[in-house]
């Protein structure tokens, strides 16, 4: 055997006695850190189909309360209020706004939006459970004030800024302001980013008092 090939078995050697070392000391917890790892990935994936299952539940849930709307009011509304403690998002919140519109009284159904508006999570739904107010308390003693609330939702940034408008329109229209109702439909109709149906809406009410005011 070469002097060469001699320095190399015992190299080698080496080598596999540092390795047996080094898994003696770390294979373990090597081993222990990948199965950890592992089990957090499929746990992680087992939640989500979990979290999936539970909204897939809820939905069909809240489309049962939902149903019942009509027929059986009272119904409906003990399980939307159910829903809104313990039902996953966005069920959670869509539920309170639909429980809080089947109350007795319109009085009683803006009084329970405005509680429920800066409890929702998302902006766009605390604007909606304002803009519903508005619109429920629209022949109310506290349709000034409700409405008045709603001077910020009414900025062009805003989700449901139309809706607001088209409020505004109807409140002024109702203390015989045409005025004002027609300023406000003029603006719904020219804005780009009104939902179609606003614009439509606001036109036909142009022509309709302008054709009034024709006769």
């Amino acid at each position: 055997m070469s002097d060469q090939a001699a320095f190399q078995e015992v190299d080698d050697a080496v080598r596999q006695d540092d390795l047996t070392a080094w898994w003696k000391r770390w294979g373990t917890p090597l081993i222990v850190g990948f199965v950890v790892a592992l089990a957090a990935v499929i746990a992680l994936m087992q939640w989500r189909n979990y979290e999936n299952g539970q909204r897939e539940v809820a939905g069909a849930a809240y489309s049962a309360a939902l149903a019942l709307i009509g027929p059986d009011n009272t119904g409906a509304r003990a399980a939307l209020e159910k829903q809104a403690v313990s039902a996953p998002e966005p069920y959670r919140s869509l539920a309170a706004l639909a429980a809080a519109q089947l109350l007795a009284t319109p009085i009683e159904q803006v009084d329970a939006l405005l509680a429920v508006a800066p409890k929702l999570p998302a902006a766009e739904l605390s604007d909606l459970a304002n803009v519903i107010a508005g619109f429920r308390g629209l022949d109310t003693a506290k349709s000034g004030e409700t409405i008045a609330r709603l001077d910020p939702l009414a900025q062009p940034d805003r989700p449901f800024h139309a809706s607001v408008l088209e409020l505004q329109a109807l409140a002024a229209l109702r203390k015989g302001d045409l005025k004002k109702a027609r300023e406000v439909w003029g603006e719904i109709a020219k804005d780009q980013g009104a939902p179609q149906g606003a614009s439509q809406r606001a036109q036909a009410l142009l022509n309709l008092y302008l054709a009034a005011e024709a006769k």
